[in-house]
């Protein structure tokens, strides 16, 4: 008799112990209280996936893209500059500093066309050449510094700001 009431109450608390361990936890209920509603919505559609609905239309969060601020950094050297003055040296290299970023700029916006050619004989490599075209317009960038790094060269940094990088996005149809 005592041993049939010990089996029962081992079976009762390993029961519980089961159920407790087996019952379907929602992952809503697992977030934080200050969950962005990106997550909340993500939850939400697993709860629905694991509890066999169709997750509703009403909790997808639709992806936009977010314009960010790009820019370019160009570098240029004094010394290799053509001019009569050490002063016509130092505006040609920050000038070519500066087509150097707005390139930069271009290949971020409208991207870089490769052309490669590679010989290969006797399944050794013989030569190979790659060449990198960057065409694209750009307006309104800013330079945010010019600065000397030694002596004998210059920094330059442009930037286009996050308006005109959404202007882009929409006349390339990307919003």
């Amino acid at each position: 008799m005592f041993l049939t009431l010990f089996r029962l109450a081992i079976s009762a608390s390993l029961a519980v112990s089961l159920t407790a361990c087996m019952a379907p936890s929602r992952a809503v209920d697992a977030l934080p209280p200050a969950a962005e509603p990106a997550t909340r919505a993500l939850a939400e559609v697993r709860d629905d996936l694991t509890s066999g609905t169709a997750p509703r239309a009403a909790r997808t969060v639709p992806h936009r893209p977010e314009a960010t601020q790009f820019t370019g950094l160009g570098l240029s050297q004094v010394s290799t500059q053509p001019g009569a003055s050490q002063n016509q040296k130092r505006l040609m290299a920050i000038r070519a500093a500066r087509m150097e970023a707005l390139r930069d700029l271009t290949e971020q916006i409208h991207g870089i066309r490769l052309t490669s050619d590679t010989t290969l004989r006797d399944k050794v490599l013989r030569s190979d050449h790659v060449r990198g075209i960057v065409e694209g317009e750009i307006r309104g960038a800013r330079t945010l510094r010019i600065t000397p790094k030694d002596d004998d060269s210059f920094e330059v940094v442009l930037a286009l700001s996050p308006d005109v990088v959404r202007y882009i996005m929409r006349a390339v149809g990307r919003s």
